[in-house]
């Protein structure tokens, strides 16, 4: 364990050991991954957190719900898609935290939904802000003050990155581009909710995590999958759970309106400014595909 995450996990510790009531977490993509070992890290340094962790792997939710504390929940959910956000929502009745680690990673071209958004852009954004979305008047009553946690690329992201002319990628879709789209979409996007005044009392954070160890590199072709394991036996990476303490270090570190983060948790300076009509413009889009699903 590292220097910076041993003063990571030990200033996570005290602030969620401190905290005046037991604060309600929710995990999306909380059944594997750096989701996994977050909503393991809060329920060790907070056993009395209610915790609550959404996902479609039911048995892998099962395998770790006893250790998730006094009040650990699982709801089954695709999250790739609109309609199943709203409904599974619906289920939450208290949120102070609300990570999102939902995502997958393929070599696969546009993959659409039943919805008609691509899966890859369905879990890296739409969905994340729906999330945010559905849950804001929860996250805005949080006696602790709500925290939303983006873990995603928060260094890479660049307003000269997304095509404007085709923000759907509808007639521009790549790998490259998709990635370039939900990275760039999700700064813009952080950037609007905390500009608007009802949101004062939350704080959006959006995180790189760097090279982690995880079984992502599974769903490659075996020619792109090799490499990697190769590499992650050589210990190149950070494994979830050093991950998972840097991540909420870097969550907690945003004491207003937004915050991105590096995989120390620690503010990305060199940022290129988003200029406000960029942000509306982003905003504007994201509202239009997620209310048409």
């Amino acid at each position: 364990m590292s220097a910076a995450v041993r003063a990571a996990t030990a200033s996570n510790a005290r602030i969620l050991s401190s905290l005046k009531s037991p604060p309600n977490v929710v995990v999306v993509g909380g059944t594997a991954g750096i989701g996994r070992a977050i909503a393991l890290s809060i329920a060790q340094h907070c056993p009395s957190a209610n915790i609550t962790i959404v996902g479609r792997n039911e048995s892998a939710a099962n395998a770790i719900l006893p250790q998730l504390g006094s009040n650990p929940k699982f709801i089954r959910a695709d999250v790739s898609l609109m309609s199943e956000i709203r409904t599974t929502t619906k289920k939450i009745n208290d949120v102070d935290m609300l990570i999102l680690t939902q995502g997958i990673l393929t070599m696969t071209g546009r993959t659409p939904t039943t919805e008609n958004i691509d899966n890859k852009l369905a879990l890296h954004y739409y969905g994340r802000i729906l999330f945010v979305q559905e849950l804001l008047p929860l996250l805005r009553s949080s006696q602790n003050g709500g925290k939303v946690l983006f873990v995603f690329d928060s260094i890479n992201g660049n307003p000269s990155k997304i095509n404007w002319n085709d923000m759907a990628l509808e007639n521009s879709y790549s790998l490259v581009s998709a990635g370039h789209h939900a990275m760039s979409f999700t700064d813009h996007a952080i950037q609007y909710f905390a500009s608007q005044p009802e949101n004062a009392n939350i704080t959006f954070t959006h995180a790189w995590p760097g090279a982690v160890r995880t079984s992502l590199v599974d769903n490659l072709p075996l020619w792109a999958r090799i490499p990697l394991k190769f590499a992650s036996a050589l210990g190149i990476g950070v494994t979830p759970e050093d991950c998972a303490e840097l991540m909420i270090y870097g969550m907690f570190g945003t004491e207003k309106g937004y915050r991105y983060v590096n995989n120390k948790g620690e503010t990305v300076t060199k940022k290129r400014p988003i200029q406000e009509e960029m942000v509306a413009k982003v905003w504007e889009h994201t509202s239009r595909m997620i209310s048409s699903s």
